[in-house]
């Protein structure tokens, strides 16, 4: 059995302009990039994955402990943080969070938040964890050593005594409501993971956020002219055109209506309804966004107010529309997105990965025949698989122009123009997309066009 070791990974997040800033086409040059740069990540299975296994009593005998060890248990119901205890200054990204003092769940804070549940059993001298697995391999046996009075726990795994480690009880941190990502990421760089399939980054410090099975509410905490707050509401008896077009319709005649890339998901199509300020002092504004999701509407509904502090009022709007443009998305196969694709964009698949194509997408607009029939492109942005098996928005490629459409060649798309041409490849292993620029037309003469297409509905 490996237990999961810990490494480094970056957040993802894509961006997307609100109402009144500028709204991009699909795979269009104003949409923001997602280009998470990660380490190898060596445990496979996400904590989603498994169901926490029952505690069972082990026949294995106990350990003979020191004399100055006290009796089980040893582990309660808290969060502790694992590392090495030869480690002066121990960067605490990896945990163990207890739910009761006989199971819980690793969580590495490092990548996102990802991990396994474990059973224990707690003996004189040892805890043996069981990683959710039936056989022997799934159980690890770990020798306790010493146990400090504050709660920290001093032990080495069977089989690896050469490598002490410490499990220290972090007694400020509640096991129900932690979140190890946000831990080692910090308030000011927190992300909140919904049941619904999206994600936001959001500062701790100024936003509150509170789950309500259809409904989240993500409440401006800071200083403001009036209630700030987004509302995120999943509606099941409409689409979004018709959801947006019934929301805006309670506000009044003032409402305004447009459509543009979603945030996040720019291949879907966005149903914005806008209310200006209101003009009889209270300032009230509000801005909703919609898109067709799983079998019904997913709406961003943005209110606010304006005072006479202007550079107040500036404050919430950017802070609130900071919120909007961090959205992403739980995306597990291409076909979800070519489910939810705007008849604007058009896609293609491309060999630039080694174990699986990758999805380009720009917008019907960017799309030209080459000359032999084939419906090519010189812009495009880039899905693909990340090591954990989600399909991410890795970035956009600018193009020079229809002399040179994209075209692949031994897993690497080239893009380019007159006096360049670029290579480029994503890296599954390591969530990147790996750029490497340069002048290389001898080998993209023998590269093959890609080939876009209209996504069929």
């Amino acid at each position: 059995m490996k237990r999961p070791t810990i490494s480094k990974a970056a957040s993802v997040m894509t961006a997307i302009a609100m109402s009144g800033m500028l709204m991009a086409g699909c795979g269009s040059e104003g949409a923001d990039s997602q280009e998470p740069v990660t380490e190898a990540q060596t445990e496979e299975a996400p904590a989603a994955e498994a169901d926490a296994a029952v505690t069972t009593k082990s026949d294995a005998p106990e350990a003979d402990a020191p004399d100055d060890v006290p009796g089980a248990p040893y582990f309660k119901a808290g969060v502790y943080a694992n590392y090495s205890e030869e480690l002066t200054n121990p960067e605490k990204t990896y945990f163990y969070v207890f739910t009761g003092d006989d199971s819980g769940m690793t969580e590495d804070g490092a990548n996102n938040g990802i991990g396994l549940p474990f059973s224990v059993v707690q003996t004189d001298g040892s805890v043996e964890f069981n990683f959710g697995g039936a056989d022997e391999e799934s159980k690890e046996k770990l020798i306790v050593t010493a146990m400090d009075e504050n709660g920290t726990v001093h032990g080495y795994f069977e089989g690896v005594e050469d490598r002490p480690l410490v499990f220290e009880l972090l007694a400020d941190e509640d096991a129900a409501t932690f979140s190890a990502e946000n831990y080692v990421n910090g308030p000011e760089n927190s992300v909140y993971h919904d049941a619904n399939g999206w994600s936001i980054k959001y500062d701790a410090n100024l936003f509150e956020i509170t789950p309500g099975g259809p409904e989240t509410f993500i409440v401006y905490q800071g200083e403001a002219a009036g209630t700030s707050m987004i509302t995120v509401t999943y509606v099941v008896e409409s689409g979004a055109e018709e959801a947006i077009k019934k929301l805006g319709e309670s506000w009044g005649d003032a409402t305004t209506y447009n459509q543009g890339p979603f945030p996040g998901a720019e291949y879907a199509t966005g149903y914005w309804a806008m209310l200006p300020p209101a003009e009889d002092g209270s300032g009230m504004y509000e801005t909703a966004i919609a898109r067709d999701y799983m079998d019904g509407a997913l709406i961003f509904d943005m209110l606010g107010h304006n005072g006479e502090d202007e550079d107040m009022n500036m404050e919430v709007s950017d802070r609130m529309a900071g919120i909007i443009d961090s959205i992403t998305w739980d995306v597990y196969d291409f076909d979800t997105i070519l489910k939810y694709m705007s008849e604007d964009c058009c896609y293609a698949y491309a060999d630039m990965d080694e174990f699986k194509d990758a999805m380009l997408i720009t917008s019907s607009e960017n799309v030209y025949d080459n000359g032999d029939g084939t419906m090519a492109a010189s812009e495009a942005t880039v899905y693909g698989y990340d090591k954990y098996g989600n399909i991410i928005r890795y970035g956009y490629l600018p193009g020079g122009g229809t002399a040179t459409p994209l075209a692949c060649l031994d897993h690497v798309l080239f893009y380019g123009g007159r006096d360049y041409m670029n290579k480029v490849h994503v890296d599954e292993g390591t969530s990147e997309m790996i750029i490497d620029e340069g002048a290389y037309f001898d080998e993209y003469e023998d590269a093959v066009v890609v080939e876009f297409k209209k996504p069929e509905k």
